[in-house]
């Protein structure tokens, strides 16, 4: 059966894609409660790439990529 080996060889490494997809939404949903619903579209996207990234343990850091140097500068430009 050396078709269906190489059809089998083909598909099998294909990761289903229902699980992580429904999971987006349903963290879109716990993000847009009721008391949330006004927000924009720009803001729930931010949201939600926040939400990631503390998952993730990245947190936020306003200062990352700034050394001294560079923000002595800007200071001075001001």
């Amino acid at each position: 059966y050396p078709t269906i080996f190489s059809f089998a060889l083909d598909i099998l490494p294909i990761q289903g894609t229902a699980v992580p997809s429904e999971r987006v939404f349903l963290s879109g949903k716990e993000t847009d409660m009721l008391r949330c619903n006004r927000l924009g579209a720009e803001a729930m996207e931010a949201l939600q790439m926040l939400k990631f990234s503390i998952r993730k343990g990245q947190g936020l850091n306003f200062t990352d990529g700034l050394d001294e140097a560079s923000q002595i500068q800007e200071l001075e430009a001001l």
